[in-house]
């Protein structure tokens, strides 16, 4: 049975413009939800912009919990980070989630809050998801899995620094 891997939109946008999106989708089930999958419309490669079409090949996420969604955007407000909708519909899904899937986003602030929000072994960063799918390719630096790390130190920091607060 394949991994379980919830993808964001900058993730899916980068995949498609690195000729990678087919390779993530063969070693895993691919699960999106609905807000992400209304952002991701187009990648540019080559100066060229070209339309994403990944319905056949995702399974869409598209019943978050209204109550996981506050959760998220109460922990962003009191970690003082601005996350955009896809990352929190993600973000809910996980928190409301029992299945054993990993969030994959190379947005600082989506990291920076799982951190915070103590659900960082939910997520991977694209570089370890592609090396665990057998591929090695050159990404882009916030792909990388030291980016992902430092985003992680981060969120911790913020975490201690609150409960300091409270």
């Amino acid at each position: 049975m394949k991994k379980l891997l919830l993808l964001d939109a900058d993730i899916i946008i980068d995949l498609h413009s690195l000729d990678l999106f087919q390779n993530i989708c063969k070693a895993y089930d691919v699960h999106v939800t609905k807000t992400v999958l209304d952002e991701a419309k187009f990648y540019r490669k080559d100066g060229v912009s070209w339309p994403i079409d990944i319905l056949s090949k995702v399974i869409i996420v598209d019943n978050i919990e209204i109550e996981a969604l506050r959760q998220v955007n109460d922990q962003a407000k009191k970690a003082i980070l601005q996350i955009d909708p896809g990352e929190a519909t993600s973000i809910a899904y996980l928190i409301q989630s029992d299945e054993d899937i990993k969030f994959c986003s190379c947005d600082k602030a989506a990291i920076t809050l799982v951190s915070f929000m103590d659900i960082e072994e939910k997520c991977i960063s694209l570089e370890k998801a592609l090396k665990e799918a057998g591929h090695h390719k050159h990404l882009y630096p916030r792909h990388l899995n030291s980016s992902f790390e430092d985003c992680i130190k981060k969120g911790k920091e913020l975490r201690i620094y609150q409960m300091k607060l409270t």
